[in-house]
């Protein structure tokens, strides 16, 4: 289950790179644009907002937290002792599991309504999918999920104290 998880992990990852390069070249793109030819490419705000922002925020969220590169506040932990410290890691991976699976299953219900009804970016005269960017957050909120439960059953932080 590690393994599958792991994997699951850095192909988010791989998913939020490719969403920021593409992201890049489109805003890019504009820019060029705008100032070569005085043209720009209509919806490029739509699409880094309804599109590219969710899949490059939580395609990566999972993976900084797996690898132990969250942001993380210790105002008591270096007065406890280790196994105090531990149990509270643990509990932390606990809560955050089960907070993070109840957003994946809220967020779900959202993502499918957009996907049945077809939910679509209106740009210009194109219509791209905006489903995506719901599911997007969906499986990012379940693979953070993932994260915690491998965090904990694997004992805690992967990065040294």
């Amino acid at each position: 289950m590690h393994k599958l998880g792991d994997g699951l992990i850095r192909a988010a990852d791989g998913v939020a790179i490719l969403a920021l390069t593409a992201m890049i070249l489109q805003v890019g793109a504009t820019i060029v644009l705008r100032e070569l030819a005085g043209i720009g490419i209509s919806g490029a705000a739509e699409m880094v907002a309804k599109l590219y922002m969710p899949l490059i925020v939580f395609g990566a969220l999972a993976g900084h937290y797996h690898a132990g590169a969250e942001i993380r506040v210790d105002l008591i932990a270096h007065w406890l002792p280790p196994g105090a410290l531990r149990l509270l890691d643990r509990l932390i991976e606990l809560v955050l599991a089960l907070t993070a699976g109840a957003q994946a299953w809220k967020t779900a219900g959202l993502a499918a309504r957009a996907l049945r009804i077809g939910e679509r970016i209106e740009i210009g005269t194109l219509a791209v999918p905006g489903w995506p960017g719901k599911m997007a957050v969906t499986a990012g909120f379940a693979l953070l999920a993932l994260a915690a439960l491998i965090r904990l059953f694997r004992g805690g932080r992967h990065v040294p104290r």
